[in-house]
């Protein structure tokens, strides 16, 4: 059975660490992440988000280290795998910290974004 290692983050900050999950079935990179999510494959993974989440892309690489390469969330898990990487790293879309109350000012558009 294949088997993929996944972390997930969301800007700088790592939501679930690299963790090796089997890959039951051919599937797409998002299904795979949905269904993770969902716990319909590991249950005993403890992956606590929220279902609004989305995907802002994938990275895959051979090694956790290594320089990786972006894939669509469309594509193929097993192939992907078996031909890139094992190493996925589920980015997702960071939420809004631009404050409407507070005055903009370059000082907070860089401490916003640091």
């Amino acid at each position: 059975m294949p088997f993929v290692n996944i972390r997930i983050s969301k800007g700088k900050k790592t939501l679930y660490g690299w963790y090796i999950h089997p890959i039951p079935y051919e599937m797409s990179v998002k299904d795979f992440f949905i269904k993770l999510v969902n716990k319909e494959l590991s249950p005993e993974c403890n992956i606590a988000l929220a279902n609004s989440e989305e995907i802002e892309h994938v990275e895959l690489s051979e090694t956790p280290t290594a320089i990786a390469t972006q894939v669509s969330p469309s594509c193929n898990i097993v192939e992907l795998t078996e031909s890139v990487g094992i190493h996925m790293h589920y980015r997702l879309k960071p939420d809004e910290t631009i404050s409407t109350t507070a005055p903009l000012n370059g000082f907070t558009i860089l401490m916003q974004n640091a």
